[in-house]
């Protein structure tokens, strides 16, 4: 049976439904087979039925991922930006019965449509009447250019005549202006990519001239994450299976037109090796020459690859291997949510790239939000930049930065409903510099020496990393040890045993694991990695169970298979049979690298480990909102650690003891906090303690302030507040719906317990959302992040002092005011953003103001 349905698949999710075919017979109804609802039909293929009556019914899709660009901020305004025909039912397209035998799911199976797990694909009925691939004749030669074919069948046989051809996917390039959209290139052919990219190159030279493209001016070239969908032909298609595959596909190329060659299983297998190839193709022919022609032109390039679960056929890590800083993605979440799972596992599969082919930079298209209009503030971005920084990303790309050519339309221009709106007229632009450091500070420790990691994990070669991530985190990922995924192409090309390690490229493992997709494993592959193990290397995983492609042998697998999970010793290497990784790796007596004791939630410690040419550093993230005193144990011994700090560049000695090979830290940490652990300075003793600093209160700051206004923004040049109030929350709808720059001024007498000189802490307790403090007339610092303190103790004198708290709040409530009955509009914005009933945000300094000094 055969379905259509139009539309089924919305754009970043998966569909309503699962549609099944049932008969009616003398037991009642039936069910026959289940079709998968992609942009094309789906066939669905089992055992021979008669009956009267069939019906299609439509089931709920529990495990369907709910389509969406992430968390929008409250009461901002929804559009559908798909343009999705609105319906309340679901049309069918398209329903057919055949009683002729059909590979089940073909479709997805010949790349006409993209399933997550191919290896999850029913074959359908294994004793489906067949084709025999020796009885497949190629009449190409005998076809005149008239269309009419030049051919005499063989007298008493039937034959069925199959012509076969192809067409344009129609997929136009996104987005982009009206007089630059056309036709996407075919990404499977090399030549046709060089004259695209040529073209494409030839037009900023036009623009820019030819000095300013290369070493000056336009330096690199960036390729996106791929969202062209499935294709599955290219004018060489032939050529280049049989140069990569070892054999003539001709015989079983019809199974793309759903026909089982030689039997189910055969057919099955071919189109493994047929869908191999295009991932191949895609990752050469497209992401190499992408590579070739850029560096042609002395352009670096900066390289995404899927970003969402599984967009097109391909691999990847193979993918980002051409580009010279390999790139992933990762959008926004709301406190109180979840990150996007498949974009932990981009992230981690760009890093594991650069830290195996030796790039050592790893960008990403950082902090990118959907219906969250100037939603967001450095505290709300740090979490999840730390997030990026954790995963292995050293140099962020804020997503987006778009041009803003006018000064009397703010906060203006955007990338319709997208952002990051990180440009000259974001409301706190003026303070952006400590929340630029932060990250600047991260990125440059982190690009520091190289990466360290104790498990090189190998996915398998079905599905890419981004497809395992579809609809959760692993569950065999280790907690306790670095990680970095390896494919089937490094472990071919780049993999080497040294001292027992897995050397892969630049890095180096204690042990391979096998994760993912490795059930099913090619022989080349399964030998492969049994060369690494007679060499040395230790190997975590269970036995892998089949060999999907047509010419593997499976007595020879199902041997190999044997031999490697014997129990018994392989070479120099061993076998472990387990998911396990942290266990596997404690009982082969290799200590966990870090650890987290005291923690109510221990999981929501991340950290990334590099080793220096003079030590180790290791940066560690609180997921949690919450302050903890906890306990972190490192995996070095000897070295005395220091923490280090980017939100402020500060650096200072931790109480420590030493335990075997361990090292063991006490920290107080802090809400969602992030710092490194620096082992640099030989330890001169096995343990080390160093008193807390203590803080005590001496003064409250209660006098009046007086505020005065950006100007041009709605509210009244300056208002008296006997009190702190959040502006938010104020009668006069001119300070209620107030954005931009508010300036605090009052004045304090410096209290006893404090000395001129001496550290004295300006607290500001709550603050919407970026404050820069000054203390008679001098800058004190910028404060972005809890808590909002700052040490004035340079800044005080004796007797009475002025200080004044500029403090900027996001664009929010004024687009919220604008939309209100009556209002005068004083924003401009390209797009749709708040309704009038959305959530003010708090805003302005709040307080309670304090001060404290140490003692």
């Amino acid at each position: 049976a055969s379905l259509f349905v139009p539309h089924a698949r919305p754009p970043f999710g998966d569909p309503a439904y699962r549609p099944t075919i049932e008969a009616e017979t003398a037991q009642g109804w039936q069910p026959l087979g289940r079709f998968s609802l992609t942009e094309v039909a789906s066939t669905s293929s089992f055992a021979p039925v008669t009956a009267q009556r069939f019906r299609l019914v439509l089931s709920p899709n529990d495990a369907a991922k709910s389509p969406g660009l992430g968390d929008g901020a409250p009461g901002a305004v929804m559009i559908d930006v798909f343009g999705r025909p609105a319906s309340p039912t679901l049309g069918i397209g398209d329903l057919r019965l055949s009683a002729e035998a059909r590979i089940d799911q073909y479709e997805a199976k010949a790349g006409y449509a993209i399933a997550s797990d191919y290896n999850r694909l029913s074959m359908g009925p294994a004793d489906a009447p067949a084709i025999d691939p020796a009885r497949v004749i190629d009449l190409t030669d005998r076809l005149r250019p008239d269309g009419t074919l030049d051919w005499t069948a063989p007298r008493g046989t039937r034959w069925r005549i199959v012509r076969m051809g192809w067409s344009l996917t129609g997929k136009t390039n996104h987005p982009a202006t009206p007089e630059a959209t056309g036709l996407e290139v075919d990404k499977y052919d090399a030549a046709a990519v060089r004259r695209y990219l040529e073209t494409y190159l030839a037009m900023y030279r036009d623009a820019v001239g030819a000095d300013w493209i290369g070493k000056k001016g336009i330096s690199a070239l960036l390729t996106d994450s791929i969202e062209v969908g499935a294709s599955n032909w290219t004018p060489r298609m032939v050529e280049e299976f049989k140069a990569r595959r070892g054999y003539d596909p001709v015989p079983f190329l019809p199974t793309l037109t759903s026909a089982v060659v030689g039997s189910a299983a055969r057919s099955d297998a071919f189109l493994h090796d047929y869908r191999q190839t295009l991932a191949d193709l895609l990752a050469d022919a497209h992401y190499g020459t992408v590579a070739k022609v850029a560096h042609e032109h002395g352009l670096t390039v900066y390289g995404e690859a899927l970003e969402n679960g599984r967009p097109v056929l391909g691999d990847d890590l193979a993918m980002r291997s051409h580009t010279d800083v390999p790139m992933a993605a990762m959008w926004t979440f709301n406190r109180g949510s979840a990150p996007r799972p498949t974009l932990i596992g981009d992230m981690k599969g760009a890093a594991s790239v650069a830290h195996i082919y030796g790039q050592n930079i790893v960008s990403a298209e950082s902090m990118t939000s959907a219906f969250a209009p100037w939603a967001f503030a450095p505290a709300d971005l740090k979490r999840v930049i730390d997030l990026e920084f954790v995963s292995g990303v050293n140099r962020p790309i804020v997503h987006t930065s778009v041009h803003q050519p006018v000064d009397d339309k703010v906060p203006g221009l955007s990338l319709m409903i997208f952002g990051q709106y990180f440009n000259r007229h974001e409301s706190w632009a003026n303070m952006a510099k400590p929340w630029v450091d932060y990250m600047a500070r991260t990125g440059f420790l982190l690009q520091q020496g190289r990466d360290h990691a104790d498990i090189a994990y190998f996915y398998g070669e079905d599905a890419p990393i981004t497809a395992l991530f579809e609809h959760g985190v692993p569950a065999d990922l280790p907690s306790d040890y670095a990680y970095d995924f390896v494919n089937a192409e490094i472990l071919a090309t780049k993999a080497s045993v040294q001292d027992g390690d897995l050397i892969a490229g630049k890095a180096r493992y204690k042990a391979l694991y096998l994760g993912g997709s490795s059930k099913v494993m090619t022989l080349a592959t399964l030998q492969r990695i049994a060369a690494l193990v007679e060499a040395g290397a230790t190997l975590i995983g269970n036995a892998p169970e089949r060999a999907p492609g047509l010419q593997d042998d499976p007595a020879a697998f199902r041997a190999l298979v044997a031999k490697l999970w014997s129990g018994q010793p392989v070479g120099k290497g061993k076998v472990i049979a387990s998911a396990d990784i942290d266990t596997a790796l404690a009982g082969a007596g290799i200590g966990a690298d870090f650890r987290v004791s005291g923690s109510g939630d221990a999981s929501a410690y991340r950290f990334l480990h590099r080793a220096l040419p003079d030590g180790d550093l290791y940066y560690v993230t609180n997921g949690k909102a919450q302050a903890e005193h906890i306990e972190a144990r490192f995996r070095v011994a000897g070295r005395q650690p220091e923490i280090w700090r980017a939100i402020d560049g500060s650096a200072a000695p931790l109480s420590y003891r030493t335990e075997g090979s361990d090292t063991v830290v006490p920290l107080d940490i802090g809400p969602e906090d992030a710092f490194f652990i620096l082992f640099r300075k030989p330890a001169q003793a096995p343990s080390r303690t160093i008193a807390p600093v203590a803080v005590k209160p001496v003064a409250t700051l209660s006098q009046p302030w007086t505020v005065r206004f950006q100007p041009g923004r709605g509210a009244p040049a300056e208002i008296a507040m006997p009190t702190l109030t959040a502006l938010d929350k104020s009668s006069d709808p001119g300070v209620r719906y107030f954005s931009g720059e508010a300036t605090y001024a009052s004045s304090f007498t410096l209290p006893k317990g404090a000395k001129v000189g001496a550290p004295l802490w300006l607290d500001l307790g709550s603050v919407g959302d970026v404050a820069e403090v000054r203390v008679n007339g001098q800058v004190a610092g910028t404060s972005w992040f809890a808590p909002y303190r700052l040490n004035v103790g340079k800044l005080v004198k004796p007797g009475r002092n002025a200080i004044e708290v500029k403090v900027a709040n996001l664009w929010v409530n004024r687009l919220i005011g604008d939309q209100q009955p009556g209002a005068q509009k004083i924003t401009f914005t390209a797009a749709p953003t708040y309704r009038p009933d959305a959530p003010l945000r708090p805003s302005g300094l709040i307080g309670p103001v304090t001060l404290s000094a140490e003692q």
